[in-house]
């Protein structure tokens, strides 16, 4: 439908752009109808139509939610590309099919607008199938009777399978190579057992790009750090889906390689084992603003964003000791000091979803965090970035805390201002409101027109990115398991299981360990 209508665009502003140049001359009052200014006349309303044509056909392919995908596989004439960074599943938009004869079937699915590191896993339907070296399927129905192949969206050589132009009838041609594009081929006979099956949605766990650099030592390859990450999209051109910062708009190494390390460190991942503090695994469609990915990410690793001394900085989420005190002679003017927050600032309860890899990466119910409130203000975040329920409690349990701290301070300072930057935590030097007795993070920075500085401050503290208590993962039918729990009783069953007085007096120390 949306190929049609743009055929008939085109068709459009091949016939109305001649019609109409007569009548634009005459509006602007030129009588004499020259080749040339007829010519230009045609241009300029060819040039506005397709201009026009663009922002429809655009409409037509659709504006996608900040980092959510479209579904595993589809067929549109237009549509918008896709960024994996870290490890997703994800199918793609067909781009070739053909069939040969009664018996085969050729499928080839764009699976991501740069080159991936690789295939992990592979799914027909929703059942996870084993793939030998020469392609084949061969476990589940479509065993011995299936091919999958992964193009990785090399810039420079033809990944094609082999014999696979013969066997296509040179429909693929040599000139449909895909330089660039990461690809799923797929082949089927279609057998008595894989007709009765039916045709199945095709998907990979695809590790994503590897083209990302570590600034700790400047190589480039595989990640899901967090910072890394962010970063090798941020730099990423606009039209191929990413934030499009110059490269002097970046910070440099040293900056750059001790957040890698925050986001390197391990912590606990509630199983006996670790995982990386800040990671992201995403799967983006692009097309959504620039601003609203951005924001994506910076909430999935609990940070923060600005933009200062023309460079674009995203710090995850971390206490950093204060590093100046600012005092009272240095102000320009009165300070504002407000005790409380901005009303949807304010949380008792924060819950969100995640990506779940155990669900066929579905997103999943992250436990809820909350404090005692006579007044309960509830929160939700999509954590699209993240696949693990742990990362996603300490996140969600940071963004709690802050919550809490409701103390704001505007600042107002003089020239001695400029040494401040954003982002970073100081302290008061006054004796008013008690200020002093607390410690500030910058995260509002302006020059004023007497070359002072505004300063805003906001409540900051070591314990807001203390290690929380985790709590056991949710059922997706079980949107919020703690308050589910009757502490009364000495066994109930509960989420799909029974649970003993063990397992209740368990689940009463978590949530008393998440008391003010």
């Amino acid at each position: 439908m949306k190929g049609i209508v743009g055929l008939g665009l085109a068709i459009g502003i091949a016939v109305l752009a001649p019609a109409l140049a007569p009548a634009l001359l005459s509006a602007l009052g030129t009588t004499t109808a020259t080749a040339l200014a007829t010519s230009l006349a045609t241009a300029l309303i060819a040039t506005a139509l397709s201009v026009a044509a663009g922002v429809i056909m655009q409409q037509l392919a659709g504006k996608p939610a900040s980092a959510k995908a479209t579904p595993i596989n589809f067929r549109n004439s237009v549509s918008n590309s896709f960024i994996i960074i870290g490890k997703r599943r994800q199918g793609g938009k067909l781009v070739f099919y053909h069939p040969v004869g009664k018996t085969e079937r050729y499928f080839i699915w764009a699976a991501a607008g740069h080159r991936c590191k690789g295939v992990t896993k592979w799914f027909l339907n929703d059942e996870e199938v084993t793939v030998d070296g020469s392609g084949k399927v061969t476990s589940g129905v479509y065993a011995n009777h299936a091919w999958l192949w992964f193009g990785r969206g090399s810039y420079d050589t033809d990944e094609t399978p082999a014999g696979w132009r013969a066997a296509t009838g040179g429909k693929w041609t040599i000139d449909h190579v895909g330089y660039g594009v990461a690809k799923i081929y797929a082949k089927f006979e279609m057998t008595k057992d894989v007709v009765s099956a039916g045709m199945p949605t095709m998907s990979a766990e695809i590790e994503g790009s590897d083209e990302i650099r570590d600034p700790r030592t400047g190589t480039v390859g595989y990640t899901n750090l967090a910072t890394p990450a962010f970063y090798w999209w941020l730099a990423m051109p606009r039209e191929e889906g990413g934030f499009g910062a110059a490269a002097d708009e970046i910070p440099g190494d040293a900056l750059l390689s001790a957040w890698t390390n925050i986001c390197d460190e391990n912590v606990d991942n509630g199983s006996g084992g670790t995982e990386k503090r800040y990671a992201f695994d995403s799967l983006i469609e692009v097309g959504a603003p620039p601003s609203q990915v951005r924001d994506t990410f910076v909430t999935c690793c609990a940070g923060g964003f600005t933009f200062s001394e023309g460079v674009f900085l995203m710090r995850p989420g971390y206490w950093v000791p204060p590093s100046m005190t600012l005092d009272e002679r240095d102000l320009a003017g009165g300070i504002r000091v407000s005790p409380m927050l901005d009303a949807e600032a304010v949380a008792t309860d924060v819950s969100g979803t995640f990506v779940d890899p155990e669900d066929l990466y579905q997103p999943g119910p992250i436990p809820t965090r909350r404090v005692a409130a006579a007044d309960i203000r509830q929160v939700d975040y999509d954590l699209a970035h993240v696949t693990s329920h742990t990362r996603a409690q300490r996140i969600l349990e940071i963004m709690l805390r802050r919550a809490q701290c409701e103390k704001r301070v505007d600042w107002p300072m003089n020239i001695a201002g400029l040494e401040t930057r954003a982002m970073q935590t100081v302290q008061l030097g006054t004796a008013r409101y008690g200020l002093s007795n607390y410690t500030w993070a910058i995260d509002g920075w302006s020059l004023s027109q007497d070359y002072g500085v505004a300063l805003g401050l906001r409540e900051e503290n070591a314990d807001i990115y203390a290690e929380p208590v985790l709590l056991p993962k949710q059922s997706s039918a079980t949107p919020d398991a703690a308050e589910a729990v009757p502490l009364e009783a000495d066994s109930a069953a509960l989420l799909g299981g029974t649970y003993g007085k063990t397992d209740i007096d368990d689940i009463r120390a978590r949530l008393d360990a998440l008391e003010p």
